[in-house]
């Protein structure tokens, strides 16, 4: 709670029963002090001396013939209990407003060091995390109080999640010195098989040329998942450094689009990107990888979309990131496979079966690496769109 909060809480909590306390006390005062006049009173008016009477008040139970006369006495006069009860209000009220706001103070001030203590614990324990988080090690204070339990827990969950941590970077790294010896050695056959069908092209007959174009589609298919394989492993294992330069969204899509403009042919697909005219904003990041992971959303587009088809592309920036938007016109993502189209070796209802299903993956990363996002989605007209955020772009100087 707010200590200001607290402290306002406090007055008005012990403000109200320091009142009420303060009537009562002025009431039980008023009237008491009105019952002993009227003893006093009664005992001197029949005694008829104020000696005898003072000796007669002394006794413990007054006749009510003594406290009746004095009563009429004392009203003839203008004496009532309501006058001595006003009399002694202020005082009353004062004094037990003054005794409980002591009280109430008092509390506040226990109450404080002890929130002083909870948040220095709170501090230590957020610190340690924090340190935890950091790789920076980190001690805990060890103290025994009310936060002891949460403290020991809290060890125990970072001991076990370091070790777990610790596991799973071992088992990363090995995967990944796996996954790029494999693709190592997978470059050598693959270079001489694709020397020696260049060297077996000239020797193609009409009846071998098909068996020929098929082998040689197949070769290239290995060599770009090798090649996708060992930028996976790269990246993965933080062996590439991404570079940070400004460049133009219109010169990014020029570089991604360029080793399709054979494929967009063949399919006779249009590439609808907005004039030089519309606004070019500027990106931040390392460009070769950046047009690298839009040209693989964008050749995943065109092989979703039909002969003829259109491939659209637009873009837009705010405060905190510049947008691109890819919409294909396929018939767009079965709902079953939105939730795994960048997973690695994921192959979706509709995905080609030449499809590897590693281009979507090393996309996100690429972009993970460049404090940048991409999502896929079904757009209004059931197309499939990819989304990619920059976040925080460069501007030019």
């Amino acid at each position: 709670m707010n200590k200001r909060k607290k402290a306002w809480n406090t007055f008005f909590f012990w403000l109200f029963p320091g009142i009420l306390t303060g009537v009562l006390l002025s009431i039980f005062l008023g009237m008491h002090q009105y019952q002993i006049m009227k003893q006093i009173t009664g005992s001197v008016l029949q005694e008829q001396s104020l000696e005898a009477g003072l000796k007669q008040s002394a006794k413990k139970n007054p006749t009510e013939k003594i406290l009746e006369h004095g009563h009429l006495f004392l009203q003839e006069y203008g004496y009532h209990p309501e006058n001595l009860v006003l009399e002694k209000l202020p005082l009353s009220v004062g004094i037990c407003i003054l005794v409980f706001q002591i009280t109430g103070w008092i509390s506040y001030g226990f109450w404080f060091l002890e929130d002083q203590c909870r948040q220095k614990r709170i501090q230590d324990l957020t610190a340690y995390l924090r340190a935890v988080n950091a790789q920076k090690g980190g001690s805990l204070t060890r103290t025994e109080d009310q936060f002891s339990f949460l403290e020991d827990e809290i060890y125990k969950t970072t001991m076990e999640l370091k070790h777990t941590k610790e596991t799973a970077v071992k088992n990363h790294e090995v995967l990944e010195e796996r996954i790029a010896d494999i693709a190592h050695q997978l470059k050598t056959p693959l270079t001489s098989m694709s020397l020696m069908t260049e060297l077996l092209e000239e020797y193609q007959t009409p009846e071998t040329m098909e068996y020929y174009q098929r082998l040689s589609t197949q070769i290239l298919r290995l060599q770009n998942l090798v090649s996708s394989l060992l930028a996976l492993a790269k990246l993965d294992s933080h062996g590439i450094v991404l570079e940070k330069n400004p460049f133009r969204m219109q010169e990014l899509l020029e570089l991604a689009a360029e080793p399709l403009q054979q494929i967009l042919e063949q399919k006779q697909i249009t590439l609808q990107i907005p004039a030089a005219a519309y606004e070019d904003p500027w990106l931040h990041g390392d460009l070769e990888w950046t047009s690298q992971a839009v040209m693989n959303v964008l050749k995943n587009c065109i092989e979703h979309s039909p002969k003829g088809g259109t491939i659209s592309v637009s873009w837009n920036q705010n405060p905190l990131y510049v947008q691109l938007e890819m919409e294909d016109s396929g018939s767009g993502f079965a709902k079953q496979d939105l939730p795994h189209l960048f997973e690695r070796f994921y192959r979706g209802e509709r995905s080609c079966k030449d499809n590897a299903g590693i281009g979507l993956a090393l996309a996100k990363l690429i972009m993970e690496q460049q404090n940048g996002h991409i999502l896929a989605e079904n757009s209004a007209r059931g197309h499939a769109l990819f989304i990619f955020k920059w976040y925080h772009p460069l501007q030019p100087q």
